[in-house]
């Protein structure tokens, strides 16, 4: 290894120096990075439908919350939007999704296998931990 020494007036303390070993190259107008042989880099994986539902859901719950509003049930809810009851209900239950995963779907680090039908299919375990294990997180 090599000796790297820093002298006093190379440090410089508003300033952070990471080196990343790679390459950047353009292909086709596009820049990529290339990575140095043996080393691997986790490619984000953004779901959509996932991301757009629980979007939605959140949506709705703000609307149900708000006080000034008319709409004070899922049904309520459904009638306006014009969509079934049951399909609301199973939307508005993303809003008791684990944190962690709502955050892993929204950066794109989700497991790859998970998708909203997955989620929507059985009913959610309340407690966040078990959500996790169900869905890969652990």
């Amino acid at each position: 290894m090599e000796n790297l020494e820093i002298t006093k007036k190379q440090i410089d303390e508003n300033i952070i120096q990471i080196f990343v070993p790679m390459k950047i190259r353009k292909r086709g107008g596009a820049a990529m990075m290339i990575v140095p042989e043996g080393q691997t880099v986790q490619k984000k994986s953004f779901d959509e439908k996932l991301i757009n539902a629980f979007a939605k859901a959140y949506q709705w719950k703000t609307i149900i919350e708000d006080e000034e509003n008319e709409i004070n049930s899922l049904a309520d809810l459904a009638r306006s939007e014009n969509i079934s009851t049951p399909h609301v209900t199973k939307i508005y239950r993303l809003n008791f999704i684990s944190p962690k995963i709502v955050e892993a779907v929204v950066n794109g680090t989700a497991p790859r296998d998970l998708r909203l039908i997955d989620i929507l299919a059985k009913k959610a375990p309340e407690i966040w931990q078990e959500q996790e294990e169900m869905w890969g997180f652990k």
